[in-house]
């Protein structure tokens, strides 16, 4: 009977353990590996928060062969900070963070994120975690993410939306 109760505890301390887990950056969504995963307009976007609320863990995903982008501190483009991303024929990924200006973006001078873009099978996948002090307000977070047709990080997105993420 002892055996059987600590056996029990050792293992809901793993799942606890397990769930608690940070996000790979790796270019592929597992399935439990984000808090928050929703899809829109064919676009799929994954965030979680690290447990001490300083990282913010960020995933979009979408069938193309071009571009993916997220952003975030914003419900439009406009003043949201971005990154956008994708991976040449070649191979040769191409990572960068922006912010918002209008109806358009610029790089930003500094680079705070680790990313990875992934293409595989037609779809585009990225992933990235950044500082979080920024954006996350009262555990909710605006987001948005977009995707395009073509491998460059200035064409338009044939596909956008915006989400509201709770933590």
């Amino acid at each position: 009977m002892r055996r059987a109760f600590i056996t029990m505890i050792l293992a809901a301390l793993a799942a606890a353990s397990a769930t608690a887990q940070s996000p790979v950056v790796d270019g592929v969504i597992a399935e439990g590996e984000y808090r928050f995963v929703e899809t829109k307009s064919g676009i799929r976007l994954a965030s979680s928060l690290s447990a001490d609320g300083r990282t913010l863990h960020m995933a979009v995903s979408a069938a193309t062969k071009g571009w993916v982008a997220f952003g975030v501190g914003s419900p439009r483009m406009n003043g949201a900070y971005m990154i956008i991303a994708y991976q040449d024929d070649a191979g040769t990924a191409v990572v960068s963070e922006e912010t918002g200006v209008g109806h358009s973006h610029k790089p930003n001078a500094q680079r705070v994120a680790t990313a990875l873009v992934r293409e595989r099978d037609g779809v585009t996948t990225l992933e990235a975690s950044f500082p979080a002090a920024s954006y996350v307000q009262g555990g909710q977070l605006q987001a948005i993410a977009a995707v395009g047709g073509r491998d460059n990080l200035t064409s338009l997105h044939r596909a956008r939306a915006s989400f509201a993420v709770r933590f």
